[in-house]
């Protein structure tokens, strides 16, 4: 049977400008857009117009949001599983995630991990956490050009160099970790998290998202949601590091290691949590990513 070489899985509820980001981007990566599976969790015709030509379906959305991250989670290793019979490479992400080849290496994302196999079920790529430097970054983002070199400052992240290219569904886990199976980050390739990247977007997500979990809470349900709560205080406390010190640019020795400690602290866990001091910097992102996306 013949296969294509990838396909990208997402989630999304609201978040509109950041879908029809998501999809630009992430088409260049594919033959059709066919390939890009998008998600609408609960109907949207304004998500539905926006993802044309991709793969949609609609999930439904529980108010009550029980089981809301355990459902999440079964749904995206499930797809790796299901997928791999049709692309060689099933890649799930959040829609403010955006998987991107570094210039330097010369080659598309589907030829180097075509040329670079990897140990266990998913491979991770360098996760990188954008933020807004507000004493230089001082305009709004426009979401109709590039973010990169609008917003060129954050921090490496362990917790989103996180496994997402897959090769086979893994045996446990979570959408951020793996559980006892090898494990590694690609440092050719970036994953780029727009989360805390402009304070007046990600300010609004910060309450709409705490407005949602406190909506299940009064249902006294079990969402399993932990990071939505207090991402206004996450907010601020990125902004202020992110002003507060030097920024220095990424380069591939502080890359180098940052990915060897993140690996020797998961393995000297036994693979059971991948996570310790997660965080590096704050860094300016190379100018050779400017204009990707």
């Amino acid at each position: 049977m013949s296969v294509e070489p990838i396909c990208f899985v997402t989630m999304v509820r609201g978040d509109h400008a950041m879908l029809a980001k998501w999809i630009a981007h992430h088409s260049g990566h594919v033959a059709s857009r066919s390939a890009l599976h998008v998600f609408l969790h609960g109907e949207d015709a304004e998500l539905r117009r926006i993802a044309e030509g991709c793969s949609v379906i609609t999930l439904p959305f529980d108010p009550t949001g029980a089981g809301f991250e355990d459902a999440r989670r079964q749904l995206f290793f499930g797809l790796a599983g299901a997928l791999r019979g049709y692309y060689r490479h099933v890649i799930t992400l959040d829609c403010d995630e955006f998987v991107v080849m570094d210039p330097a290496a010369g080659t598309s994302l589907a030829e180097h991990l075509d040329a670079h196999p990897f140990e266990g079920p998913a491979l991770s790529p360098l996760g990188f956490d954008v933020v807004q430097r507000r004493r230089v970054e001082k305009d709004p983002v426009d979401m109709s050009r590039p973010i990169l070199g609008q917003r060129s400052f954050g921090f490496l992240d362990g917790t989103y160099s996180k496994p997402c290219i897959f090769r086979r569904q893994p045996n446990g886990g979570t959408q951020h970790s793996l559980a006892g199976e090898e494990w590694e980050i690609d440092p050719a390739i970036f994953l780029f998290h727009f989360r805390f990247f402009d304070v007046d977007v990600s300010g609004q997500l910060a309450k709409d998202r705490a407005a949602m979990v406190q909506s299940f809470n009064e249902h006294g349900t079990k969402h399993g949601i932990g990071t939505w709560t207090d991402r206004d205080v996450r907010l601020a406390r990125a902004l202020k590091l992110a002003d507060a010190k030097d920024c220095p640019e990424l380069t591939p020795e502080l890359v180098e290691a940052f990915r060897t400690g993140q690996i020797d602290n998961y393995k000297s866990r036994g693979g059971r949590f991948m996570w310790k001091d997660p965080r590096r910097g704050p860094y300016r992102i190379p100018t050779r990513f400017e204009g990707i996306l």
